[in-house]
């Protein structure tokens, strides 16, 4: 067997010229290799292999890419065959994030020595500046080879320019100049461009966008170096996720794209190694980390917090609330301001929707909200702390995102709506799972939470998760006085009653009455509405279990729901 080093690579990139330029190409030193910029822009990787590994059967091209988003825009060509659609299933990421497979190629395509990869951008998407590949590999003959290059380091990034001028003409066209007739850049990003610094977009990523906003190549160049004079730490990467829960979460730059678990079964072999409990506590999700938990579930890209568009109106609705909020927000910096701020954006929201029925429009307006939210949060107190920028009763700022989402998607308005719900959701629970183990106030509504999951998609065992954690902080705080009417966790129930696996739905339902039984023990009552709940959550998924589990979960609950587990005799 030769060793994976047998696959000797040699990589060469071309800059934002068209693919068939020869004289634009240069040495790549770095990955991610960033295909950015008008269409035409193009990345050749040549990678030298072996005769003997060249002519192996079922020889495929691995990549991890960021950001396809739609079909005929992003393309590989291997030597002289056919382009390859990297929107094949797999790639595809409809709502951006990263994606990882593995792309078969026609026997014969590889060659002996030299084979050249070409990475194209052929065709303007909405909102999209091109795509990056994370990572590229020949794989043939049972090998692997991968490119000899690192990661790129922004830490060691340089300005265009270091001159004065340049900087501040740079600072002027991000704050207060527009070439495209639209927002100026600081409209959709931080005030100061903090993002863009804290996320490590390149010189090569910022200049790309700001041609597209029809800067000249000199202007996009002083913008960023603007950027690049910047006091902020480039703390998280373009690639990654903010807020992606998982073991190496760092503030708002969360735990990188490679805590994105591949499967549902991974989750639940991280979870319970042991197998699921047969008799879980109710406390079981107390010493379950939200935001160290990695799960098969990505949290939306920076990209994806910028708003698509800004609508001039939001700031003169309602007397000009929200335009006087954001000015409070920036001159007094408070947690009151903040709290304000949201209250204003998540009216206008409301407004808009009411008034025009456009659910687009109101997602992009939170998302706006919540970019200012985000460059709050730097500003005062950082992402570090024990709150992790998220302090009790502060703005939850990735819940009203998802639920602008939420609500879209039982209107059919957005497409992918209920997958960018749970994602938006799923950041929410990483840095603020609901704090009904300290005051009561939920930004996160756990039934909502589980429906998104199940329109989603989500596996078995994220659903087992998701109602561990949230039937805990739906009955603790002051939602503890809310357990037995309808609104207690008696409603989170119907998910895992459709989608878990028969033995666990048991256990799950063990922990319930076991809770409930409590809770009557010690002088609780039951409303009717939560016999009502219980009774459907029990019909909707008691086929699912076996007659000698429904026999023995009818002798554990309390006598009081006896009725409610009538179904499926």
């Amino acid at each position: 067997m030769r060793r994976l080093a047998q696959l000797a690579l040699a990589v060469v990139l071309t800059g934002c010229a068209s693919h068939g330029d020869e004289d634009a190409i240069a040495t790549a030193t770095s990955l991610p290799i960033e295909v950015l910029g008008a269409p035409g822009a193009a990345v050749a990787v040549t990678i030298d292999v072996p005769g003997d590994v060249a002519s192996a059967p079922g020889a495929g091209l691995a990549l991890t890419v960021h950001n396809v988003v739609e079909a005929d825009a992003a393309y590989v060509v291997v030597n002289d065959a056919a382009p390859i659609d990297l929107a094949a299933p797999g790639l595809r990421r409809p709502s951006g994030g990263h994606a990882t497979a593995t792309l078969p190629l026609p026997d014969g395509t590889l060659r002996a020595g030299a084979n050249r990869v070409v990475f194209r951008y052929d065709r303007q998407v909405r909102d999209v500046s091109g795509f990056r590949v994370i990572d590229v590999a020949v794989v043939a003959g049972g090998l692997r080879g991968t490119a000899d290059l690192l990661a790129d380091d922004p830490a060691a990034w340089t300005a265009p320019s270091a001159d004065a001028g340049a900087i501040e003409r740079g600072r002027r066209f991000f704050a207060e100049e527009s070439r495209d007739g639209g927002p100026v850049c600081a409209r959709c990003h931080a005030d100061d461009g903090a993002d863009l610094a804290y996320f490590a977009f390149s010189n090569h990523s910022v200049i790309a966008r700001a041609q597209h906003h029809l800067f000249t190549p000199a202007e996009a160049a002083d913008v960023a170096s603007y950027v690049r004079s910047l006091a902020v730490p480039p703390v998280g990467r373009v690639i990654d996720a903010p807020f992606q829960p998982g073991p190496q979460h760092a503030g708002a730059a969360g735990a990188g794209h490679q805590a994105v678990l591949d499967s549902d079964e991974a989750l639940g072999a991280a979870l319970f190694p042991g197998g699921f409990p047969e008799d879980p506590a109710w406390d079981l999700a107390a010493s379950l980390d939200t935001s160290a938990i990695a799960l098969p579930v990505e949290t939306p890209s920076w990209m994806r917090w910028l708003p698509r568009r800004i609508d001039e109106t939001w700031f003169t609705r309602d007397d000009g609330r929200l335009a006087e909020a954001q000015a409070a927000l920036e001159r007094d910096g408070t947690l009151e301001a903040a709290r304000a701020f949201e209250t204003a954006a998540v009216q206008i929201g409301k407004e808009i929707l009411i008034t025009t029925g456009d659910h687009a429009g109101r997602v992009e307006l939170l998302r706006y909200a919540a970019i200012k939210l985000w460059d709050w949060q730097r500003r005062h107190g950082g992402f570090d702390g024990a709150d992790r920028g998220f302090p009790d009763g502060g703005p939850a700022f990735p819940y009203e995102v998802g639920f602008a989402f939420f609500e879209a998607a039982f209107a059919d308005a957005v497409p992918d709506a209920m997958a960018q719900t749970f994602s938006w959701w799923v950041a929410q629970a990483a840095v603020n799972p609901g704090r009904g183990h300290t005051s009561g106030d939920r930004p996160l509504n756990w039934k909502d939470v589980l429906t998104a999951a199940d329109g989603a998609g989500a596996g078995p065992w994220t659903i087992i998760y998701l109602h561990l954690v949230g039937s805990l902080e739906e009955s603790q705080g002051a939602l503890a006085d809310d357990f037995g009417t309808d609104r207690g966790p008696v409603r989170l129930l119907a998910v895992p009653l459709r989608r878990v696996p028969g033995p666990i739905r048991a256990a799950l339902l063990r922990r319930f009455f076991a809770r409930e039984a409590a809770f009557l023990a010690g002088g609780g009552t039951l409303t009717s509405d939560h016999h009502v709940v219980l009774g459907n959550a029990w019909r909707d998924g008691c086929e699912g279990l076996a007659l000698d589990q429904r026999a023995e979960l009818r002798a554990l609950a309390p006598p009081e729901v006896a009725a409610d587990l009538a179904a499926c005799p």
